[in-house]
């Protein structure tokens, strides 16, 4: 069975083109970032231009670290 890490994921508040983001790291590397669009949240990966729509902040949070999980080598 593969041992189990625990990883610190902090988020942060930035102005990015003139709106506020909020922008998610593990360590000092940038998994993505989330910003409000209209009534649901846009989420993207980091190095990514095209966003996944999600209802509430929470799940956009959550995907993007998935997303992360997935890919990491």
């Amino acid at each position: 069975m593969a041992k189990e890490r625990n990883v610190k994921v902090t988020q942060t508040d930035e102005t990015r083109n003139g709106h506020t983001v909020s922008v998610l790291k593990i360590g000092d590397q940038e998994i993505g970032f989330v910003e409000s669009a209209g009534t649901r949240f846009a989420a993207y990966v980091a190095g990514s231009d095209k966003p996944n729509r999600y209802k509430s902040l929470e799940d956009a949070v959550n995907a993007l670290i998935a997303e992360y999980h997935l890919h990491q080598g």
